[in-house]
């Protein structure tokens, strides 16, 4: 956490679900929102809401195994959603080496490092069923099945390591972002997209926001997540908002509403003719990017004094 543990904290919405809930069922990769989360505090300090208590990194481990890739329809419209946010981290490379990608189910975003000149291609992620449907977009591309640590990959080989809408799933935050720079090159980036707490949706629903989840165990906003990228050891980090360039049918699948009105919703657009157009919003998602130094600071303090450019 940003403030360290000791951190003071305030309840934000008392835990909602039994222990029944924590399934692999749950626990697979963009389900149906269903509003079940655990204690959810917000840091006085930085703002940053997290479960209290939360799921035993062992359990979690366990239960991503077993979870089900149930997405595959959605996988072309959130390609495009995303391929133009590692479009903008691009230019900033030091070299096109290892194209990294963690907690992206079957591997579906290697085809992003393929096409943009990346010769080796890794995905790392734990579920056995997302392993078992893996397509490889290119000979010699890799799937490492696990959860990621900075044992995954020697240290300084991966050119840009990204993860989408997985971070707000790790138990520490800081440690993973810890292991990602030490995973990647001098002059390396990561790309990360997540949801905004502080983004209108998530004000406006409240505790009915999709984003507050049994399977979240720490949620943010550019502020803070950029200072932390900062605080394990990134430079030149910037933030900005994400727009989702989705079908109607996926933006009803998503949408806060009672199941009967999902239903008739989905099936009104069925029968429309309308359920697979696209269609671009800005629903609480932002990116960030942030380069790992060229050269090694002096000391661990010289991380922290480089600016966050927040462009959300």
């Amino acid at each position: 956490m940003l403030c360290g543990p000791a951190a003071a904290a305030r309840e934000k919405y008392p835990a909602n679900f039994s222990i029944d809930d924590l399934n692999a069922a749950v626990f697979s990769a963009r389900r149906l929102p269903d509003r079940r989360h655990f204690r959810l505090v917000e840091c006085l300090g930085c703002g940053m809401i997290y479960s209290s208590p939360a799921c035993d990194p062992a359990v979690l481990a366990r239960l991503y195994e077993t979870s089900a890739v149930t997405y595959e329809r959605q996988e072309g419209q959130i390609y495009d959603s995303y391929a133009p946010v590692l479009d903008r981290a691009l230019p900033g490379l030091a070299r096109r080496g290892t194209f990294l990608e963690i907690g992206g189910g079957r591997g579906f975003m290697l085809r992003y490092g393929h096409e943009r000149g990346f010769p080796h291609l890794v995905e790392v992620e734990p579920s056995a069923d997302a392993e078992r449907r893996f397509v490889p977009p290119a000979p010699g591309a890799r799937f490492l099945r696990g959860v990621f640590t900075r044992d995954t990959l020697p240290a300084g080989s991966a050119s840009l390591a990204c993860f989408f809408q997985m971070l707000d799933h790790v138990p520490s935050p800081c440690a993973f972002l810890r292991d990602v720079c030490t995973c990647l090159e001098p002059g390396g980036a990561a790309v990360c997209v997540t949801h905004n707490t502080r983004a209108f949706s998530a004000r406006v629903l409240g505790e009915r926001s999709p984003i507050f989840d049994v399977e979240h165990t720490y949620l943010f906003h550019p502020d803070n997540l950029g200072r932390l990228f900062q605080k394990a050891g990134f430079v030149g980090v910037e933030t900005f908002a994400v727009a989702n360039n989705y079908s109607l049918g996926y933006w009803m699948h998503l949408a806060p509403l009672p199941g009967v009105l999902k239903r008739a919703g989905t099936a009104l657009l069925g029968r429309s003719g309308l359920a697979n157009r696209r269609v671009k919003l800005y629903a609480g998602n932002f990116a960030v990017i942030a380069r790992k130094p060229l050269s090694p600071p002096a000391s661990a303090e010289d991380y922290l004094g480089h600016g966050n450019r927040n462009a959300a």
